[in-house]
């Protein structure tokens, strides 16, 4: 990419980013509109509709507020807001749903957060950064060692499925298979702080690696542009950290009150519509409620030209979910006598699995182009037809329960 292409991009994306911050402030609009209609009452489908669109400019105002909240903070503090209100969709449809007793509705959306992350965003960002380049180039160590510990968690999450699945001779007890799944929370959070010494301390400089180009170009120039580039990534602090404090409290409250609705509404939405529940709430609500932050991994890895940054932001944005979301919110219905168990059914565990090895074997050579990013976008397609189609499974054989 020349430097004049380089410095229009940049010019472009700074005169958007002003558009976007003006819009943003009438779009708070939305989640008052939204709110109201939720407290009015009004039809299942538009209270459902007005509260999962709200959540898309509340998202891109708690993203803003954190990220200004986190320049000139340490690595941990950095990590810790954005691996928690980062994933605000799934962390307060979770609340929401241990709230109201409706938890199936959360591992529904942690369920369709990974793979929409895995499949969609992951091969957006590939097609979108390589569909006029031959191949795509990034770090195989990095990608290696993070879809290695994906891996893992997968099958950690998947132990209270495998046990009611595959019983022995004598079927285990759901008092076992709670304490499993609690264990599992507790070592998933253990894994994850220990993941952070590893990623911020040990091994800190395989971490900070500079990406590759996409064009393969070592130039010194290049090289120089490369740096300037990730310079221009790091979160530049427009809203003050006392502004920034109260958007992200007043942002945060808004969309824990909009998930509310949206969990409240979703059988109600099910019923008008004719669609299962489960549908809705593996694509609409990730795909909507998250919609902000896909865009800018997607959109990102393109202007910035560095393929890399995108697939570390898809792999950890899936680590975050899957270390501590999830087991925050088994840990939450301990504390608040409400047994959660991450009981997949096996079409599920099975769509899970799939995605993950797809995209382990996609990016484990270090290598990829436009094609491989569309195969991953046709594999998302084909699943998510395959949750519309499909009927309604009991609430005792996939939901999490006691």
């Amino acid at each position: 990419m020349s430097p004049d292409r380089g410095s229009r991009i940049l010019y472009c994306n700074s005169i958007i980013a002003q558009l976007q911050y003006h819009l943003g402030l009438l779009s708070l609009l939305i989640p008052l509109i939204s709110l109201t209609a939720g407290a009015l009452k009004w039809n299942s489908a538009i209270i459902f509709a007005l509260n999962i669109v709200a959540l898309i400019p509340l998202g891109s105002w708690i993203n803003r507020s954190v990220d200004a909240l986190t320049v000139g903070r340490s690595r941990a503090v950095n990590e810790f807001l954005k691996s928690t209100l980062g994933n605000s969709v799934e962390l307060m449809i979770g609340i929401n749903a241990i709230a109201q007793n409706r938890p199936h509705i959360s591992q529904s959306v942690i369920l369709g957060s990974v793979l929409s992350n895995l499949l969609l965003v992951l091969g957006g960002t590939i097609f979108v950064s390589g569909y006029d380049q031959k191949r795509l180039r990034f770090d195989r160590t990095l990608t290696t060692v993070l879809s290695s510990l994906m891996m893992v968690v997968f099958i950690l999450l998947a132990l209270p499925t495998i046990m009611d699945v595959f019983p022995s001779t004598k079927a285990t007890s759901a008092d076992q298979i709670l304490l499993t799944q609690r264990i599992t929370a507790v070592i998933l959070v253990t894994l994850l702080l220990t993941f952070l010494i590893f990623r911020l301390g040990t091994h800190a400089t395989m971490f900070a690696s500079t990406p590759f180009s996409q064009r393969d170009q070592t130039r010194n120039g290049h090289q120089s542009r490369q740096s300037q580039v990730i310079q221009a990534q790091i979160p530049q602090s427009y809203i003050g950290k006392g502004p920034a404090a109260i958007i992200l409290v007043t942002t945060s409250v808004s969309a824990l009150a909009c998930t509310y609705y949206v969990v409240n509404s979703l059988s109600g939405v099910a019923s008008i519509t004719g669609m299962n529940q489960s549908f809705l709430a593996v694509t609409l609500v990730p795909l909507l409620g998250n919609s902000v932050k896909y865009r800018y991994i997607v959109v990102g890895s393109r202007s910035y030209n560095q393929i890399e940054l995108g697939i570390r932001a898809v792999i950890n944005n899936v680590l975050r979910v899957t270390m501590l979301i999830a087991p925050l919110l088994v840990l939450l219905g301990w504390a608040f006598d409400q047994p959660l168990i991450l009981r997949f059914d096996g079409f599920e565990a099975t769509t899970l699995l799939l995605s993950v090895v797809v995209m382990t074997y996609l990016i484990s050579d270090g290598r990829s182009n436009y094609f491989e990013g569309l195969m991953l976008i046709g594999t998302y397609i084909i699943i998510s037809f395959s949750f519309f189609v499909r009927p309604e499974v009991p609430m005792n054989v996939i939901f999490l329960g006691a």
